[in-house]
């Protein structure tokens, strides 16, 4: 772009647009959609939701995905493109944004599959979202590591 190199990491969706991120830019290679992540080739009973593609590396690196399929949303205004998805599962783990959105989305995934539904944030309380949650850990490792050297 007028002669200076730029890169970011692109997640593909389920239309062919891809999700973009880079320290410096967020956005969307059109057409905008969920990203669907099986585990295996045979159905999960269990489906992970994530607000984002940050969100959901960050549960892949923190090893709580398990042998669950994961839904990104890739925007809570996809929550509706989300629900033809959901429906084959028989219990769905919800990993949204502490805030007045994640909330919404979360009582609407609620009200339309009940008791299936959890909302799996407590996991990160205090922070906003998972990928904070994974930064903050992280940090705090390495704090500990260089403690203990220091000793």
């Amino acid at each position: 772009v007028r002669g200076k190199r730029y890169f970011a990491v692109g997640f593909p969706n389920m239309a062919g647009g891809y999700e973009v991120r880079s320290r410096y830019f967020k956005g969307c290679i059109p057409p905008k959609s969920v990203s669907l992540v099986k585990a295996n080739d045979i159905p999960a009973d269990e489906c992970l939701v994530f607000e984002g593609f940050m969100d959901f590396l960050s549960a892949v690196t923190l090893g709580v995905t398990g042998n669950a399929d994961c839904l990104v949303l890739n925007s809570v205004a996809n929550v509706e493109k989300a629900a033809g998805l959901l429906n084959g599962y028989g219990r769905i783990g919800c990993f949204l944004d502490r805030d007045e959105a994640g909330r919404r989305t979360l009582a609407a995934l609620t009200m339309r599959y009940g008791e299936r539904v959890s909302d799996r944030s407590s996991l990160y309380d205090g922070c906003k979202d998972l990928n904070e949650y994974l930064q903050l850990t992280t940090k705090k490792q390495k704090n500990n590591h260089l403690k203990i050297e220091e000793q």
